[in-house]
């Protein structure tokens, strides 16, 4: 392990979701010595699919995750349906795209890379102190100057540096002074998953072996996105759906449906498609919110991370990616020795800098791809409309050189 100059980093994160856990790994490769607080008995990922463009993925890749072992398919194409026929309207193929932006296009089983990053973190093998995971502890007051936090069940705890990873309904953020300014979404969304071997029984192969994200719709509200994960044996579906049809309200992603409520979404889907929903399972609904950038990111000794500090609509595919890429900068501010170039509080601001213009601007990006494909990393080019988000700028971003600026602008 490579000697340091300064006293490793005393840090604590609030939530071991995919963010926190991203965080925890990123920080730990860094020497310092990582306390993981998961509010529930223990924090099983649920929900879908989720691809990690090379933004996301060559984090993972730097930090030494297990990607192999997290089961992705490779994605490799595009594919836009006609809503009501399914014949194929257009492809978008992604080349050679490992050689151009350094890393494979991944599509993960949300749980099976939850599972890597758990043992990344909390595992032997890996540079670092294995960090500490400390279940049912709700933090429920923190005073961010300090850097002290208190928990439901009684316990406290002091951290130089703390990670505030605990999602959209954030209650860190509040403690930070920061009021939610949000919006019901004219749109829900159902997820669901089908077995491949399902798949192959009700005849619909292809979309096994496409290795592509599969479109339906996309102009307006409604739109189907589908992709096999984990390792081709899992297809998975995010549908989304005017909020008038059923006027869902209720909050979180994790409320179940029936598939004959599914398929009477959508009746003029594509057949085949409706085959597939018909026989789904895992069926949830899931209510979309709309919030505005928050003023600050981080405030003392806290920062905020993922969910927590840029909840996005998922139309660019790029949420989980932008929590990868946060753990990833604070990874790369809080290196080994930087202490001989700044404070933590310096650090902080460095990451706010860093972070909060680019996961503003894929924020904003998100909403306008919720209801104009065309909108969409793959689909959208700037050459029709100056300012559209490209999978250029996306996948190609190259974090170390853009903080490299920073440090010379301060």
């Amino acid at each position: 392990m490579p000697s340091r100059t300064d006293s490793p980093l005393n840090i604590a994160i609030i939530g071991a979701g995919l963010g926190g856990l991203s965080a925890a790994v990123a920080l730990r490769r860094q020497g310092h010595h990582v306390t993981v607080y998961e509010r529930y008995d223990f924090a099983g990922e649920v929900g879908a699919s989720l691809s990690a463009a090379s933004n996301g993925s060559r984090f993972l890749e730097q930090w030494g995750v297990d990607v192999k072992a997290a089961k992705p398919v490779i994605l490799k194409k595009l594919i836009m349906h006609d809503w009501t026929t399914g014949e194929v309207q257009k492809e978008y193929g992604l080349g050679d795209y490992k050689a151009k932006f350094g890393t494979e296009y991944n599509n993960f089983h949300r749980i099976d890379i939850h599972q890597q990053l758990l043992r990344s973190a909390f595992d032997e093998p890996g540079e670092g102190p294995q960090c500490v995971l400390k279940v049912n502890h709700k933090a429920v007051s923190l005073d961010a100057e300090a850097g002290d936090i208190r928990f439901e069940n009684g316990e406290t705890a002091s951290a130089d540096l703390i990670v505030a990873a605990d999602g959209i309904r954030s209650e860190s953020r509040l403690q930070m002074g920061i009021t939610p300014d949000f919006t019901m979404s004219t749109s829900c969304c159902y997820r669901c998953i089908i077995s491949a071997d399902k798949l192959r029984r009700l005849g619909l192969d292809d979309y096994i072996d496409n290795a592509a994200i599969e479109y339906w719709g996309g102009i307006g509200i409604n739109k189907i996105v589908m992709s096999p994960c984990s390792d081709g044996d899992v297809v998975s579906c995010y549908c989304f759906y005017p909020a008038e049809h059923n006027n869902l309200r209720d909050d979180g992603w994790n409320i179940s449906a029936t598939p004959e409520q599914l398929v009477a979404t959508f009746p003029a889907l594509d057949e085949r498609m409706q085959r597939l929903l018909i026989n789904a399972e895992d069926i949830k609904m899931w209510r979309l919110y709309r919030h505005q950038p928050y003023p600050y990111w981080v405030k003392g000794k806290v920062c905020l991370l993922g969910d927590a500090a840029h909840p996005m609509m998922p139309d660019q595919s790029q949420g989980s990616c932008m929590a990868f890429e946060d753990a990833g900068a604070l990874g790369l501010i809080f290196h080994r020795t930087f202490a001989e170039e700044y404070s933590v509080a310096e650090g902080l601001q460095l990451y706010e800098r860093l972070r909060k213009p680019r996961a503003t601007h894929i924020q904003a990006a998100s909403y306008r791809a919720r209801e104009d494909l065309n909108e969409r990393i793959g689909w959208s080019s700037s050459t029709d409309r100056p300012g559209k988000l490209t999978i250029e700028e996306v996948c190609g971003y190259n974090m170390q050189v853009h903080l490299e600026e920073l440090k010379a602008s301060r």
